[in-house]
């Protein structure tokens, strides 16, 4: 928040101030406090909006902007959804009714509306939205098993099962240990060994056909009830853990990935197709109505001002996005780049702080915490 920024600066100073009356004589912290002045210490948003102040004339946006409220913008968002839903309606379009059958059973249009916002909220959240909102559409275009396997989607879930299922091998080993130490649960141990082969088989799967057939023939036995005073109780019951952590992992993978058959998955894709690439395509209308009526008030929201910001500092060349001029003048002013609170960043500020900062070039001055 400007706040926590606010504060930030203020601590920021009493700490060099404090140094000031520490080292009298030092030239180099009397300079720190006269720099500090102009230090961007500041939210993401104020950053962006100090880009767009001194350099609005990079992208052709009118310098008499302001920065809408939240009321007005959620009122600009109602009065783009009733004129996107009463000309969608107005046109009889086919398409349109089918998206509107298959999004809202029960006959609630709230649900459809709720839909475009939602995606149109999330793909702000991406650099480029229109471009990400049409690449979605391309995750309909799969009409068999193969070219679900084949399609980025497939490929990444047959990833995802192998990282998944390297971990469970991985707690699996420690089960074996545990079973092999002096006063490990050595009664466990033949079955341990035996399902740790056997999760070592299952994640030598490649394909997603594989691994439906795979993970479903995956059983666990039964662990010897034999009883033995030498072992260690809390060895034995964490063992018992520890295998346990495994079966609902992978028991979850399974239901996850593979609770419909591949076959029926596919079929899913082909009915969801056309609903959703015409969801798609409102959700990129209600995006250039809302867009058209924030021009003409000449407002902007915090989606626009990093938007805005990214446009400025990265431009396009060859069909690659490359840093500005602009971006490059602030690499050779920013001499480090300090980030509080990383994990809430999206990936449009990524792309921001990457412009800004040195890594392509060698010069690691970017420091992350979160």
């Amino acid at each position: 928040t400007n706040a926590a920024a606010a504060e930030m600066r203020e601590r920021i100073s009493q700490g060099i101030a404090a140094k000031v009356q520490e080292f009298p004589e030092s030239a180099h912290i009397e300079r720190q406090a006269t720099l500090l002045h102009n230090a961007q210490i500041t939210t993401i948003d104020s950053f962006c909006l100090y880009l767009i102040r001194n350099h609005f004339h990079e992208i052709g946006l009118d310098p008499a902007f302001r920065v809408a409220d939240e009321g007005e913008v959620k009122l600009l968002k109602k009065e783009s959804m009733e004129e996107l839903f009463e000309d969608s309606f107005g046109s009889g379009e086919e398409a349109f009714r089918e998206c509107v059958e298959f999004f809202c059973p029960s006959g609630k249009e709230k649900n459809l509306e709720d839909m475009i916002i939602k995606l149109y909220e999330y793909s702000s959240s991406h650099p480029w939205p229109v471009q990400w909102l049409q690449e979605c559409k391309k995750n309909y275009d799969i009409k068999t098993v193969e070219e679900l396997e084949a399609s980025d989607m497939g490929q990444y879930v047959c990833y995802y099962l192998k990282q998944m299922v390297k971990g469970c091998v991985e707690t699996m080993q420690q089960v074996v240990d545990l079973c092999q130490e002096p006063d490990g649960p050595y009664m466990y141990g033949a079955l341990a060994e035996e399902e740790f082969e056997m999760l070592k088989a299952l994640s030598a799967c490649e394909s997603l056909s594989r691994w439906e057939v795979k993970l479903a023939a995956v059983q666990f036995g039964r662990l010897p009830s034999k009883k033995d005073e030498s072992v260690n109780a809390d060895k034995k019951e964490f063992a018992k853990e520890l295998r346990n952590q495994v079966k609902d992992t992978l028991k979850k993978l399974q239901l996850q990935f593979f609770g419909v058959l591949l076959e029926s998955t596919v079929g899913h894709i082909k009915e969801c197709k056309r609903p959703v690439e015409t969801l798609v395509d409102l959700a990129l209308d209600f995006g250039r109505r809302l867009q058209e009526k924030k021009q003409e008030k000449k407002v902007l929201d915090f989606s626009d001002m990093e938007h805005y910001a990214l446009e400025i500092l990265l431009t396009e060349e060859n069909g690659r996005r490359i840093p500005s001029k602009v971006a490059l003048e602030y690499r050779d002013y920013f001499e480090e780049i300090l980030i509080d609170e990383y994990q809430d960043s999206n990936l449009v500020q990524e792309y921001l702080l990457q412009a800004i900062s040195g890594e392509e070039k060698g010069k690691y001055n970017r420091f992350m915490v979160g």
